[in-house]
Formats: structure tokens, sequence, C-alpha cells
């Protein structure tokens, strides 16, 4: 075999694994985002809750006082 055939080769092997190990990463990073933002988006939600709660005892309360 030819030295530059064996050259072609490792480095077409090597750009390959590049490529795999991008390709790998943007998913993992795409996974992750996605469970991130799912967790924000029930945190926020709660939160909403949360805050209509307040807001109706609030009234309850205001009423209470105006008698």
């Amino acid at each position: 075999m030819e030295v530059s055939f064996i050259i072609a080769v490792a480095c077409a092997t090597v750009l390959m694994l590049i490529f795999i190990g991008l390709a790998v990463a943007v998913a993992y990073y795409r996974w992750r985002t996605t469970e991130l933002m799912t967790g924000i988006s029930a945190f926020i939600r709660k939160n909403w809750e949360i805050e209509q709660q307040i807001e109706q005892l609030e009234k309850k309360i205001r009423n209470i006082n105006q008698l």
C-alpha cells in the first residue's frame, strides 16, 4: 500500500469521527435544552397559578376589611 493512501484513509477516519462527535454533541445539547425548558415552563406555570391565588386572597381580604 502506498503511504499517501494510508494517510488519506486516516484523515478521512478522523474527519468522520469529528463529524459524528459534533452530531452527537448537537443532539445532546438539543435534548438537554428541551428538558430544561420543560422544567422552566412548569415553574413559570406554577408561579402564575400561585400569583392568581394570591390575588384572589387579596381581594377576599379587601372585601372583609370593607365590611
